[in-house]
């Protein structure tokens, strides 16, 4: 009986121990994992301040949608400066315009869609206890009105924003391809030519195809930088700063930060 108690805590050692030493590993790949991802960060970061940088000596140098590639500490990161006039706003769109958005990019039949950004209106016309309006805060406050689900949601989110300080119009120069395509009432083909043309010629874009009432050629002052750090498994790791480059300094920076997010994007499977 002895003998077998014995063999009973031994083996009760050894799965605590082999326990112990899972759940020790685990940590360190844990805190291997959030320092490749602070370290990541930390780059982008980087590589969004050195294109600030430049867009502060050359001002007028943005003209729509641009792609600046950078280099930091030996890695490779791609910064995408995207003007707030070239998405769609939930604060200040047109009724017209939410309802094209919510049929082309987010599937609805044209009286859900229609539904919808009446919901949408109703928000921003609501007050608040001070009389403020309530409007859109992010793109998130989408999920609070009746059937905003997620995957409508993420389908949405790529193209709005939720800014109070910029107009309804869209800048077609600005605008990702997802936002081109809802200018132009759905046809993919004609959202892609443009975008081919603005990245070869940059000037003299044919836009004469997208619904005229609701283009708007301002650029602003406001911006989304994304920045994009390849990592070892071949995903990347997306760090934005969402900045106003007219908002004075603050922290010893020339432009104000009012925004900031990372994400990360999985490799190609």
């Amino acid at each position: 009986m002895a003998l077998i108690a014995v063999l009973w805590i031994v083996a009760a050692l050894s799965l605590v121990v082999t326990g112990l030493v899972k759940t020790a590993r685990d940590e360190i790949r844990q805190v291997s994992a959030n320092r490749r991802a602070l370290t990541s960060e930390a780059l982008g970061l980087a590589a969004i301040n050195q294109v600030l940088q430049q867009m502060q000596v050359q001002p007028t140098a943005v003209t729509g949608l641009t792609y600046v590639p950078t280099q930091f500490e030996g890695v490779a990161i791609q910064v995408q400066v995207l003007p707030l006039t070239g998405l769609i706003n939930l604060n200040s769109a047109p009724a017209g315009l939410l309802v094209r958005l919510f049929t082309v990019a987010g599937g609805l039949a044209a009286g859900q869609a229609e539904a919808l950004s009446n919901l949408v209106l109703a928000q921003r016309q609501a007050r608040d206890g001070s009389g403020a309006p309530v409007g859109f805060d992010a793109p998130e406050d989408l999920l609070q009105l009746p059937g905003v689900d997620y995957e409508l949601y993420a389908r949405l989110a790529p193209l709005v924003v939720a800014d109070r300080r910029t107009a309804g119009g869209v800048n077609p120069l600005a605008a990702p391809v997802g936002v081109l395509k809802v200018l132009a009432g759905g046809d993919e083909a004609i959202a892609l030519q443009i975008d081919t043309a603005r990245r070869t010629s940059g000037a003299g874009v044919d836009t004469s195809r997208l619904d005229g009432a609701w283009l708007d050629p301002t650029i602003g002052n406001r911006f989304w930088l994304i920045a994009r750090v390849p990592q070892a498994d071949g995903g990347w790791l997306l760090s934005l700063r969402g900045v106003d480059v007219a908002a004075g300094a603050r922290d010893g920076l020339p432009w104000q930060t009012f925004v900031a997010r990372r994400w990360f994007e999985p490799a190609p499977r």
